[in-house]
């Protein structure tokens, strides 16, 4: 749930932050044994996407996340990890939500000044 949170604390700064070009909406899915939290940045003419996943093995949980522009160019990707700790897994999930949000930002307004550029 913290992390969760945290995509969601951002999405929402962003939106406010640079609004009315910037909408958020929050990623939280459970499908079977795999967990995906992050965020959706949608904003003149892209589609930005910070995202951690948890895939639950046996008795492991696999943790990734990354940085996705319009649905193709990975701008970051994390390592996937493995860990038979919740604990860890929990702190992994925050760590990597934390290494996702502050470039997702970065990204936002760099696309932003590049559109205005444009005009």
């Amino acid at each position: 749930m913290r992390t969760a949170a945290r995509f969601s604390e951002m999405g929402r700064s962003v939106s406010r932050d640079f609004f009315p070009h910037v909408r958020a909406e929050v990623i939280s899915d459970l499908a079977g044994p795999a967990v995906r939290l992050g965020v959706a940045l949608a904003l003149p003419g892209h589609d930005l996407v910070a995202e951690t996943a948890v895939a639950v093995g046996d008795g492991t949980f696999r943790v990734r996340g990354d940085l996705v522009l319009d649905g193709e160019e990975e701008l970051l990707v994390l390592p996937s990890v493995e860990t038979g700790d919740p604990t860890a897994c929990a702190s992994l999930l925050d760590r990597y939500a934390d290494e996702l949000t502050t470039p997702a930002r970065w990204h936002v307004q760099r696309l932003l000044e590049s559109c205005d550029a444009d005009s």
